[in-house]
């Protein structure tokens, strides 16, 4: 009985330490998704992902996170949200991120 109590114990405290670092994974990104590493390099990069145009309000999408005009993602403030690009603003600089690269865009 006691043997069986040590292996249920040892059981229970592996699962609980398995559970947690489970809990990180997103059972819906595509495989060969980068690193947690990899994935904090690129939090230093801010990607424009969308443009949402509403009655009034326009938001975007960077980094996943969803902005709207005065907000603030690290040392920026989103100051314009345009038809395929945002303008952000720090005490030291300003950014302008596009939806597509430069390489994609058309020029008319």
């Amino acid at each position: 009985m006691l043997v069986f109590n040590l292996k249920l114990l040892l059981c229970a405290a592996i699962a609980l330490q398995v559970y947690p670092a489970m809990a990180n994974v997103d059972p819906t990104s595509p495989f060969g998704k980068g690193s947690a590493k990899q994935v904090a390099n690129l939090e230093d990069k801010l990607i424009l992902e969308s443009i949402i145009h509403g009655e009034g309000i326009h938001t975007a999408v960077i980094n996943g996170k969803i902005l709207k005009p005065l907000d603030t993602i690290g040392q920026y403030r989103l100051v314009a949200v345009n038809n395929d690009s945002v303008v952000l603003r720090s005490e030291t600089e300003r950014l302008k991120l596009y939806v597509f690269k430069a390489s994609v865009l058309k020029n008319n």
